[in-house]
């Protein structure tokens, strides 16, 4: 019988780490806008991120299966970025913040794939869902998106530095109270970090699930402030993000029930799909209501392309680099198409408004779903072939 006990710890822990999350993407830019930065200057910070994690996620991932562990990586990432939010908050030069924002996120990108890799093993261990345990972090962001808007709405934005703060030591804590899952057994060597490059099939999985999740890393940077530019305030921004991220805990939760191993890239076609309907239906949206109801698809859509695209990975992937590949992964996906999507999004949302940018949105989300219906004939014809090839032996 499956100690469900053993799983709480995580649990717990998923919800504290997507809810600095939900500070960081939710408030950060209203933050940096009531600082007095420009929506340029906002896209040029929050494309530091991606930038910075380009090279620390793949160094932490390579360290987490080069050491064979996973919480003790968590535990020294977490300590280094509660020091760097405490300087965050205490500048006001734009260059200095730069500075502090690049260590700020040297210590942090790495912490959310780390805590998803920990959970997809342990979730394999205990033969439960990924999702049972990954919804615990969205049901994290959710609420605490929630709880903060009305909290900055009451104090003020400039409020922001004390619940990060306290949410960074606790979760620092809370990561010695994990259990540690190892990797596979192989040495690992940082050269094979270029074998995700080598392969053609999966060279063609990252750029198309990029153009996909380009979109979402945008809007992530952005919604908040396209929520002020049509009429919204700092609660409305809390709730647009409890209604985005508790579908997807609802999606994650449920995920056993409509979630099959067997067609992860059919699951991305059909988010790149609702992807190209969010984005335009975005693009329409002139009112903070309509806006908020549209924000169902946030969750619905992540899920949806989170899980497809994890499970595509972990079944092509030798376990003992998985958290490598994970770290790779979230590099391109999410790392690329942040500097992409802040930097180039914040010049187009300053000079054009945020319905034009979330259009360019639906476009590129357009592009993923054409490449992946190739992608997705392919992967069918390789497997018929092999069917074909067992058979006659």
């Amino acid at each position: 019988m499956i100690n469900q006990n053993s799983l709480v710890p995580l649990r717990t822990f998923m919800f504290f780490v997507s809810a600095i999350g939900s500070m960081v993407v939710s408030f950060l830019p209203i933050y940096f806008q009531y600082k007095g930065f420009s929506s340029s200057q906002i896209g040029w910070f929050l494309a530091i991120g991606p930038f910075v994690g380009l090279i620390a996620q793949p160094l932490w991932g390579y360290a987490s299966d080069k050491y064979k562990t996973v919480k003790k990586v968590l535990f020294s990432c977490l300590i280094g970025f509660s020091v760097s939010v405490i300087w965050l908050f205490q500048i006001d030069s734009f260059l200095w913040i730069i500075i502090a924002g690049s260590l700020f996120f040297f210590f942090f990108s790495p912490v959310n794939p780390l805590a998803d890799n920990l959970a997809k093993r342990q979730s394999q261990i205990h033969s439960v869902t990924f999702g049972s345990i990954r919804m615990w972090g969205s049901i994290g962001f959710a609420l605490v998106s929630l709880f903060s808007g009305f909290l900055l709405s009451k104090f003020g934005i400039g409020f922001l530095a004390i619940p990060i703060t306290v949410l960074a030591v606790s979760t620092c804590l809370l990561s010695l109270t994990l259990t540690d899952a190892k990797a596979g057994s192989k040495k690992v060597n940082y050269k094979d970090i270029g074998m995700f490059f080598k392969d053609p099939t999966l060279t063609a999985f990252f750029i198309l699930i990029a153009l996909v999740l380009l979109t979402h890393r945008t809007s992530d940077s952005f919604i908040s402030l396209y929520l002020f530019e049509i009429g919204g305030n700092e609660m409305l921004v809390g709730w647009i993000w409890f209604i985005g991220v508790s579908s997807e805990a609802l999606l994650f939760f449920l995920s056993a029930k409509w979630f099959r191993s067997s067609s992860p890239i059919l699951y991305i076609i059909i988010a790149s799909v609702l992807y190209c309907i969010r984005w335009i239906l975005t693009a329409l949206s002139q009112d903070p209501t309509m806006l908020l109801c549209i924000q169902v698809l946030h969750g619905i859509c992540f899920a949806i392309v989170f899980l497809g695209a994890l499970e595509y990975l972990y079944k092509v992937i030798p376990e003992e680099l998985q958290a490598t590949g994970h770290m790779v992964f979230v590099g391109i996906s999410f790392g690329i198409t942040g500097i992409i999507g802040s930097s180039v999004g914040g010049i187009i949302f300053e000079n054009f408004g945020g319905s034009t940018l979330y259009f360019l949105l639906a476009g590129s989300s357009f592009l993923g779903l054409i490449g992946f219906l190739f992608f997705y004939k392919k992967e069918k014809k390789a497997e018929l072939k092999q069917t074909e090839m067992e058979s006659v032996s």
